[in-house]
């Protein structure tokens, strides 16, 4: 592949996908700056990565394995909590929720955070206990494939659909959240 080609496809990429990356980031760190600094890294790993001519079957799926990744080790790096022990922070920053200062990318992310329903989803997917809050945060919100989700995990398909499914159910029960069929 040549250089023009692989910018082209490169951008095409990013265009469709950096917003789900910072959004990624920036609830796993709740830092604005940091999360912009960490999207770029995973970007610029994309970029060497193809040009580099290796064969990435998913670049959506490999992205978010990167950002994790790079997450996972500035966690380590700052060594006073480890990624597994957190709670997922979809939560709150100084002034406002991050939900209102996102950059949405789909009507269908847009319609999830901006309407109340979408508030009160958002707040009980926070309530989960792990490991089921991250992978239904990822299948409902970031409209993520169990597959790619499992990449991402790096866990089997099947621990991630069996979770995907019990996080739900658990929804369904303690809060009375319907209409989740569709993310089974």
């Amino acid at each position: 592949m040549n250089t023009g080609s692989i910018k082209k496809q490169f951008l095409n990429i990013y265009d469709s996908e950096s917003d789900a990356v910072f959004r990624y980031c920036l609830i796993r760190t709740s830092s604005r700056e940091l999360s912009i600094d960490m999207s770029q890294e995973s970007f610029m790993r994309l970029w060497n990565a193809m040009y580099q001519n290796k064969k990435i079957l998913n670049h959506r799926a490999f992205l978010f394995t990167i950002a994790r990744n790079i997450i996972i080790d500035w966690y380590r790096k700052k060594k006073s909590v480890s990624i597994e022990s957190l709670d997922v922070k979809f939560g709150e920053d100084s002034d406002s929720s991050v939900t209102d200062k996102l950059v949405l990318y789909d009507n269908s992310q847009e319609i999830l955070e901006y309407n109340a329903d979408g508030r009160y989803l958002l707040e009980k997917i926070k309530e989960l206990d792990e490991p089921y809050s991250q992978v239904v945060y990822m299948r409902i919100v970031m409209d993520l494939k169990p597959n790619e989700i499992s990449k991402i995990l790096d866990e089997s398909v099947n621990v991630v659909s069996v979770r995907i499914s019990r996080g739900l159910e658990k929804m369904k029960k303690i809060y009375g959240v319907e209409n989740l069929k569709k993310y089974e």
